[in-house]
């Protein structure tokens, strides 16, 4: 009995355990709140070149829309290089060695007195 009761009690901190240790600390929502569209949103590490992206969106993110970017364990570190390419034209945003392992969201803003895009971690 003492046994089986143990078990039982072992399964069940298991399976109150299992979140913590599914969601990778790199996983990010980023929100638009740019006033813009975004076509593009990538992410590569420091060791990568500027080269080489991969587009995490399936679609436009729209203004006010988000998007949940999760990484494998393929991935390595926690700093990385984010690229946001706009709908409307050409030009791209650059921020290089974020730590993403530090929050949990980025809200991507623009300021049109500096004409600047910058994020805020949360």
């Amino acid at each position: 009995m003492k046994r089986i009761l143990a078990s039982l009690i072992f399964m069940a901190l298991c399976v109150a355990a299992a979140p913590a240790f599914a969601a990778d600390a790199r996983n990010i929502n980023v929100i638009n709140e740019t006033g813009y569209a975004i076509k593009f949103l990538g992410f590569n590490g420091p060791d990568d070149g500027l080269d080489e992206w991969d587009n995490e969106l399936d679609s436009t993110l729209k203004n006010q829309q988000n998007a949940y970017v999760e990484f494998d364990d393929d991935d390595d570190g926690c700093v990385w290089n984010i690229k946001v390419v706009w709908a409307d034209y050409d030009e791209a945003v650059l921020w290089r060695n974020v730590n993403l392992c530090k929050f949990t969201a980025l809200r991507l803003r623009y300021d049109h007195g500096t004409k600047t895009t910058s994020f805020l971690a949360e």
